[in-house]
């Protein structure tokens, strides 16, 4: 008998060990989540939102467009406000596709784990501004070689900070995080408080699929518009 239990003891503890490391990876992959690949939108422009949700929320979990001062937590509070809501219908990850609000203003995406007396469980804001203060970038052409100058023209919002700026970034780098960019950056110039402009780039100098993008700020902001294009 001792020889069993001296046996036994170190398997039950492996296998509980191994229970609660599976049981947390599966928890972490449930984790509530909302992303979009830009900050700023134009009034009724498209907006496509990727989510991750958990398996065990009911079929009429949803996520909805708030305006951004209503108090967050409450889905009550949350469904009185909403101006545009989509279902999740026990999907676990995808896509969902918003318009955004006729007027400008700041907004956020919310996910509720179900419509009747549920709770807040993932956001992300976004603003929406009128056409004359919509991001913009074009670029001259699509195609480069490596270390050829490319002209970037601009326009920006009169609201962002002196230190936003536009940085070219591989076009692999995940949309959405300034931090995420600034890490990632081949080159950048800031707008210094320009609303619209010219700006000279070189190409990078390995081959390959570029973006440049804007962002609101140099200080934990948002990217805020993108353009791609290719060094060959």
């Amino acid at each position: 008998m001792k020889k069993i239990i001296a046996i036994s003891l170190p398997f039950f503890v492996v296998v509980m060990v191994t229970a609660f490391l599976c049981g947390t990876a599966m928890a972490q992959s449930m984790s509530p989540s909302l992303k979009i690949e830009k900050a700023t939108f134009g009034v009724r422009e498209e907006i496509r939102v990727y989510f991750t949700a958990s398996p065990f929320y009911p079929d009429h979990a949803w996520v909805g467009i708030i305006p951004s001062n209503v108090p967050h937590g409450d889905e009550a509070t949350n469904d009185q406000y909403d101006l545009e809501y989509e279902y999740l219908d026990n999907r676990t990850s995808g896509v969902l596709v918003f318009t955004a609000p006729d007027k400008p203003g700041s907004y956020d995406f919310r996910m509720h784990d179900r419509n009747d007396g549920g709770v807040e469980v993932a956001y992300v804001s976004f603003t929406v501004v009128s056409a004359e203060m919509k991001p913009t970038l074009n670029i001259n052409k699509r195609s480069y070689y490596p270390r050829e100058d490319m002209i970037v023209s601009f326009t920006a919002s009169s609201y962002y900070q002196s230190n936003a700026w536009i940085g070219i970034i591989p076009s692999y780098v995940p949309h959405g995080s300034e931090v995420t960019n600034d890490q990632y950056d081949i080159s950048y110039q800031y707008l210094d408080g320009k609303t619209s402009g010219t700006l000279i780039f070189q190409a990078p100098d390995t081959p390959g699929s570029y973006d440049l993008r804007m962002h609101d700020t140099d200080s934990g902001g948002n990217e805020v518009t993108y353009i791609t294009f290719i060094v060959q």
